[in-house]
C-alpha cells in the first residue's frame, strides 16, 4: 500500500469535505434570514413568515376586515399564512436541493473509490441511520 498516495487522497477528500462544509454553512446563513409575504387573492391582507413558520408581520391593506365575521378573517389569515409557510417552504427546497446530492456522492465516493472506504463504512452508515432518524423524529413533531 502506497501511503504517500493515500494521505494525497485522504487531503484531498478532507478539502472537499471542508469546501462542502463551508458552502452548505454560506446556505444554512441565508436561508437562516429569508421571509415569505403572501398577499391574498382579494388583495385585503399580506402575511408575511420566517424560516421556522413564524408569523412575523400581518398587513391589511383597506377596512374590510372590519366588517367581517370573525370566522370569515380568521379562517381567511389562516389561508394567507399557510400560503406563505408553503412558499416559504418551497423557496428552501429549492435554495437546498443542489447541494443534497453532494454528500451522497461523497459517500459514494469514500466508500467504493478509496483504501478507506472499508475502514469508514460503518461510521457512514451509523451517520446515515442518525441522519434518516432525525428526518424522521422532525417529521412526526418529536
Amino acid at each position: 500500500m502506497n501511503f504517500g498516495s493515500l494521505q494525497s487522497q485522504l487531503d484531498e477528500t478532507l478539502a472537499e469535505l471542508n469546501k462542502q462544509r463551508e458552502e452548505l454553512q454560506r446556505v444554512e446563513d441565508d436561508l437562516s434570514k429569508r421571509t415569505a409575504s403572501v398577499r391574498s387573492k382579494d388583495r385585503m391582507v399580506t402575511a408575511t413568515v420566517g424560516v421556522g413558520g413564524e408569523l412575523s408581520k400581518l398587513e391589511f391593506h383597506d377596512e374590510r376586515y372590519r366588517s367581517m365575521p370573525k370566522a370569515e378573517l380568521a379562517a381567511a389569515i389562516v389561508k394567507i399564512v399557510s400560503e406563505a409557510q408553503r412558499q416559504l417552504q418551497s423557496e428552501i427546497n429549492e435554495a437546498i436541493r443542489p447541494h443534497l446530492g453532494d454528500t451522497a456522492e461523497l459517500r459514494k465516493q469514500f466508500r467504493d473509490e478509496s483504501p478507506w472506504g472499508d475502514f469508514l463504512a460503518p461510521l457512514l452508515d451509523m451517520q446515515q441511520e442518525a441522519s434518516s432518524w432525525l428526518k424522521e423524529s422532525n417529521r412526526n413533531g418529536r
